[in-house]
């Protein structure tokens, strides 16, 4: 098990992290512009920068030949935006960044005041659009343990907001999809669509309070407005043979399910995401309800010495023209905590998947993703 330093233990304890703010002085971020590079071969080689710009948490949705790029709330120009999202025709030229969950239409449970939007992700559901997001709950706590002693603060909890376009505005609903049964909080909502199904996949967030972390899966009611079933955990941050795994820590969170054909595998990310040890992985599933299981190539995408790229993390996956893009984050430097406003950003890339023939199943490999030596 990796121990970090003190600055890191309090970052992770202290949970995830809202977005940083934009500024005029924020370095670039590293790796090769995608700039000029054709659709079919972007990412193909190695994973290309797309946009040099704050976009935390990213969420790719094409609809009518447009790319929509969700991000986690984060200040541009000097005003806070719930959800940030930026569009393009060619994953080369982006719009400027648009709100699309302003604070007059969060739902009533949300603390508008410190809203803390995360994670959004943005589905089709009966010819509207659903947006899943988390949030802080304006009354309900968790006891949060950094070193210097406990401290009550808000949870977060995990909504929905619908809109006629992914381009919003979004409207929120009024209840929270889930929240009560997790008394440290919920975050990372992730939707799924198989056959007539709708899946809901997110992270119990023990690691705010000095526990591991897990990843679970309900089902979801067939507007996409509210859970059923019982929840069910698919993966722990200390399902290894140690107390934690190692590349892991406490952490395993943003879960992206894929089908192809008749496998499912599971995407998802670990570490502590303020560091260059923030990674991707995955697990291949039998069902959409689990169960699920490591084969033993974990991390495919992370940091290390014969590639630039920074901690990159909280992915999502686009099949089109029979190829799998994968968009992630990445830093423009490495935070290690504290992270500093007009210092630091997480810009967005993409990367081809290929998926390789084995028994058990398809895996997924990614150009570069697995450097000589990691960190």
């Amino acid at each position: 098990m990796r121990t970090p330093h003190l600055g890191l233990l309090l970052a992770v304890l202290l949970g995830s992290s809202s977005g940083l703010a934009e500024g005029v002085a924020e370095p670039s971020c590293p790796g090769v512009s995608g700039r000029d590079v054709p659709l079919e071969t972007l990412g193909l080689r190695q994973p290309h920068l797309i946009l040099n710009k704050d976009v935390p948490d990213p969420f790719v949705l094409k609809h009518g030949g447009t790319y929509h790029a969700f991000g986690t709330g984060t200040r541009i120009g000097g005003v806070q935006h719930n959800v940030q999202l930026v569009r393009s025709t060619d994953l080369r030229n982006w719009s400027a960044p648009a709100e699309v969950l302003p604070v007059d239409n969060l739902p009533a449970w949300v603390d508008r005041g410190h809203a803390q939007v995360w994670a959004p992700e943005v589905t089709e559901i009966g010819g509207r659009y659903v947006l899943y997001f988390n949030a802080r709950h304006k009354s309900l706590t968790r006891t949060e343990r950094p070193p210097e002693g406990p401290r009550v603060l808000q949870r977060h909890c995990i909504g929905a907001a619908v809109a006629d376009t992914p381009a919003g505005p979004f409207v929120g609903h009024p209840e929270p999809l889930v929240c009560d049964e997790f008394p440290d909080g919920v975050i990372d909502a992730s939707p799924f669509r198989d056959g007539g199904k709708l899946y809901l996949y997110y992270k119990d967030d023990g690691n705010c309070c000095g526990r591991g972390s897990a990843i679970h899966v309900r089902e979801l009611r067939a507007d996409g407005l509210a859970v059923a079933g019982a929840s069910r955990r698919l993966v722990a941050s200390n399902d290894g043979l140690g107390e934690q795994d190692d590349w892991e820590w406490l952490v395993v969170e943003a879960p992206t399910m894929v089908k192809r054909g008749a496998d499912y595998t599971l995407f998802y990310t670990g570490n502590y995401f303020g560091n260059q040890n923030y990674s991707v992985a995955y697990l291949k599933c039998v069902t959409p309800m689990g169960p699920c299981g490591d084969v033993g190539e974990n991390p495919i995408l992370h940091s290390g010495k014969h590639t630039p790229l920074i901690g990159p993390g909280h992915q999502t996956l686009i099949e089109e023209g029979g190829r799998t893009y994968a968009f992630f984050h990445g830093w423009n430097r490495n935070p290690d905590a504290p992270q500093k406003a007009q210092v630091h950003k997480r810009c967005l890339y993409v990367a081809q998947v290929r998926w390789e023939a084995k028994p058990g199943g398809e895996r997924p490999r990614i150009p570069q993703g697995k450097p000589a030596r990691y960190h």
